[in-house]
C-alpha cells in the first residue's frame, strides 16, 4: 500500500509555472480549488477501529450514571437524539436532558482517544500534496478535536497541516448538516466561494447540504454507510479511505494542482 501512494503521489503535480498558470484553459480555471475542507471521525481515521464505539458507549453511559436509564433506554435515548441533530449534544439538548456544556460532555464521551488513533504517514503524505487551504469541520467540540488530531500529529500547534479547526462550539447552536453550520465556517474563512471549495466526508447528509451549497464533495467510505444509487451520482467522488490517493487523482486532478 505505502509503495503504490508512494508512487502515485510522486506523478501528482505540486506546483505549476507561473507561465502555465496563465495558460490554463477556461474549463480548469472553472475547476480551481481554494479551501479543503476535512470532516474528522470516519475521514481522518478509519471510522471502524473502535473509537467512535466507543464514544457512543460513553454516550450510553452518561444517560445512565445521571439519569438512572437503563442500558437499553440509555441506548435508545442515544439514538433518538443523534438522530434528531447528527450530534449527541445538541440532540440530548433538544430533547430537553441537561448535559452540560459541550466542552464538558464530549470530554466525558471522548476520553481514550489516545487508545485508539496515532500518527499515519501515508495520511500525511497525501494530504500534503494537495497545495490548497485545509480546515477541519467537525461536529465534536474544539478540543476534542484538537485532541484526536494531536494523536494523528496533524494539530496546529505541532503541524501545518491544517490552518484551522471548526468545531461544534463554533458553530452552535447549529451543527452538521445544518446549513448555517456550513456558512458559518465559509464565512470566517474569508467568505470563500463554496464552488472552489472541497468537502470530505462520510456522512451522507452532512455531503447533501455541501453540494447544495455549491461545494466539491468526496464521500468516504470507511464507516461503511452506503448511499443510494441517486445520492451516489450527486458525489463527485467516492473513495474507500484518503489512502486511495489513485482515484483521486483521476476523478478530481484539480486537487493536487495549484
Amino acid at each position: 500500500m505505502r509503495a503504490r501512494v508512494a508512487k502515485a503521489l510522486a506523478r501528482a503535480p505540486v506546483r505549476r509555472s507561473v507561465t502555465a498558470r496563465a495558460c490554463r484553459t477556461r474549463a480548469r480555471a472553472s475547476n480551481r480549488i481554494d479551501v479543503l475542507v476535512f470532516d474528522l471521525d470516519g475521514v481522518l481515521y478509519d471510522g471502524a477501529n473502535g473509537y467512535l464505539e466507543r464514544v457512543r458507549s460513553r454516550q450510553r453511559t452518561f444517560l445512565m450514571e445521571r439519569y438512572g436509564m437503563s442500558e437499553e433506554e440509555a441506548r435508545e435515548t442515544r439514538e433518538r437524539a443523534f438522530g434528531r441533530a447528527s450530534q449527541a449534544w445538541k440532540g440530548l439538548r433538544d430533547l430537553g436532558f441537561d448535559v452540560g456544556t459541550q466542552d464538558e460532555f464530549t470530554a466525558y464521551c471522548r476520553s481514550g482517544v489516545e487508545e485508539f488513533l496515532s500518527y499515519d504517514e501515508v495520511l500525511e503524505s497525501v494530504i500534503r500534496k494537495m497545495p490548497h487551504r485545509k480546515c477541519v469541520f467537525t461536529n465534536t467540540s474544539e478540543t476534542q478535536g484538537l485532541n484526536a488530531l494531536r494523536c494523528l500529529k496533524l494539530d496546529p500547534e505541532q503541524s501545518d497541516v491544517f490552518e484551522q479547526v471548526f468545531g461544534g462550539v463554533f458553530t452552535a447552536p447549529v451543527c452538521k448538516p445544518q446549513k448555517e453550520a456550513f456558512e458559518k465556517v465559509l464565512a470566517h474563512l474569508g467568505d470563500v466561494d463554496p464552488r472552489r471549495c472541497v468537502m470530505f466526508e462520510d456522512s451522507v447528509k452532512n455531503l447533501k447540504t455541501a453540494k447544495e451549497l455549491g461545494m466539491k464533495t468526496v464521500f468516504i467510505k470507511t464507516r461503511g454507510e452506503e448511499p443510494s444509487v441517486e445520492d451516489l451520482a450527486q458525489f463527485d467522488v467516492a473513495i474507500d479511505s484518503l489512502h486511495d490517493v489513485d482515484t483521486l487523482m483521476e476523478k478530481m486532478p484539480e486537487l493536487f494542482e495549484l
